[in-house]
């Protein structure tokens, strides 16, 4: 009976720890910073950081320029050739329409705003791509234009830690071990203890 509670017990924990630690998409790293963990960068966690719209020069320029969160390798995002709607190709299509982002829904970020922002892809001398994150649409736009700028940086920002709550669970599992161990040890002294003592 007690082999029965000990493998119901470990299946429980688990079964609530794995849905934890296989979570996929934005994670909140503290400082101003958000990790997509499905395309492997780092995004500024205020959508319109320098609170101002730029050229596309000056927005590249602005993004290779900044130090933020202790780092200096940010740049504006990468754009495909996409044009229209769908566009999930894209790092700023990824955030729409995977991660869900955009100006009436911005998740975890601040300051998203609903119309067209920069990236850094360039279409020709006089274009650049663009993304708009209030009707999810991609297109190209003059680089003389002033839109909206959002930083980000290939990789991480922290080194990957075991999820407190899978830590816990895993430290409740293993104490609910031992004790279950004790209560046998504890079970076969009385066992022992409680037979007749018998003389030879």
């Amino acid at each position: 009976m007690k082999k029965f509670y000990i493998a119901a017990l470990t299946l429980f924990m688990l079964i609530s720890v794995l849905p934890l630690s296989a979570h996929a998409g934005l994670t909140d790293r503290g400082n101003g910073l958000v990790y997509d963990d499905d395309i492997d960068v780092t995004w500024l966690l205020n959508a319109n950081y320098p609170e101002a719209t730029m050229t596309w020069t000056d927005a590249v320029d602005w993004a290779e320029n900044l130090v933020f969160g202790g780092y200096d390798d940010w740049r504006l995002p990468l754009s495909d050739a996409c044009t229209g709607k769908g566009c999930s190709e894209s790092e700023m299509g990824h955030l729409y329409y995977l991660e869900g982002v955009s100006s009436a829904s911005p998740g975890i970020f601040t300051n998203v705003k609903l119309s067209l922002y920069w990236s850094s892809t360039e279409y020709d001398a006089a274009l650049a791509w663009r993304f708009n994150f209030k009707y999810g649409t991609q297109s190209t736009g003059k680089k003389v234009q002033r839109r909206y700028v959002w930083a980000v940086r290939d990789g991480d920002v922290a080194p990957p830690v075991v999820p407190e709550p899978a830590g816990a669970a895993l430290f409740i599992a293993g104490g609910a071990v031992l004790a279950v161990r004790r209560l046998r040890k504890k079970g076969r002294l009385h066992r022992r203890l409680s037979r007749p003592f018998i003389q030879q």
